[in-house]
């Protein structure tokens, strides 16, 4: 698999988990810390994520890093 393809199905599995809590983009970002656009960007799978955003990315969520994973490579 492709690294655009991890960032893309990454960004999928942000969203979801976002979108499963109910916070909009702006919502998440205020909460992680985050610039909206740069939200964006993770989830599309434009931008590719750092170690210490992903922690922090799984921390706002309320998840492990690894759960960030979770049918990433099927």
């Amino acid at each position: 698999m492709q690294r655009e393809q991890i960032q893309k199905r990454l960004g999928v599995r942000i969203r979801q988990l976002r979108l499963k809590r109910g916070w909009t983009q702006d919502e998440f970002a205020d909460l992680a810390g985050f610039h909206r656009t740069q939200v964006g960007a993770f989830e599309t799978g434009r931008m590719n994520i750092t170690l210490a955003s992903l922690h922090l990315v799984a921390q706002t969520l309320g998840v492990k890093i690894i759960d960030l994973f979770r049918g990433v490579e099927e």
